[in-house]
């Protein structure tokens, strides 16, 4: 999976906090709890089935993830989503992800790529402030491109495998709070 652009939440609340430490405390139990989603559910808040979900090709100048021009192109994109509640307004509150996502990494400076599968199951959760907290069990993989200044990480294109639990700030700041097996392909491909 890859992050996607969401429209964020502009309201205000302390949830942020408080579903970082309850999937801090126990990511194996939530993780679990998304990889048991299938189907086409119904849970009353959600919206019932499953959804394709096709994220876009990229391109990153040099210097704005990786020292050189990084380009990932979609090799294979069967992802589904299926939000399982809303908030009152109607909006996501949480969603499921599932399915298979091959990407190709290239530097574009030398035309060196690699192919890294990103298939898995993941859960969503929209938070009131704007930010999106991410947990993936251990079977599922991840990247996030991570931009100069992040007060939180350095920056680089970054493939989690094996668990993660990310917090993108409504800033769009992405935060590592738990991981497992990590691989910078800025350095891979550097």
């Amino acid at each position: 999976m890859r992050i996607p652009s969401y429209p964020r939440r502009t309201a205000l609340g302390a949830a942020l906090a408080a579903t970082a430490a309850l999937l801090l405390l126990a990511p194996a139990a939530q993780a679990a709890g998304a990889a048991g989603g299938g189907g086409n559910g119904s849970g009353g808040s959600g919206d019932g089935g499953w959804h394709s979900y096709h994220g876009q090709d990229t391109d990153d100048p040099a210097g704005t993830v990786c020292p050189f021009h990084l380009h990932i192109a979609s090799l294979v994109d069967q992802e589904e989503t299926k939000t399982v509640s809303r908030y009152p307004d109607g909006s996501p509150e949480k969603v499921l992800w599932r399915g298979p996502l091959i990407l190709r990494y290239t530097n574009v400076d030398t035309g060196a790529h690699v192919d890294r599968d990103q298939s898995g199951r993941g859960t969503q959760y929209l938070l009131p402030d704007g930010g999106t907290l991410w947990v993936l069990p251990k079977s599922s993989h991840m990247s996030a491109r991570i931009r100069p200044g992040n007060p939180y990480h350095a920056a680089g294109d970054y493939l989690f495998s094996g668990g993660v639990v990310l917090l993108v700030h409504a800033d769009k700041q992405v935060q590592v709070l738990a991981q497992h097996q990590v691989e910078n392909l800025c350095d891979t491909l550097g």
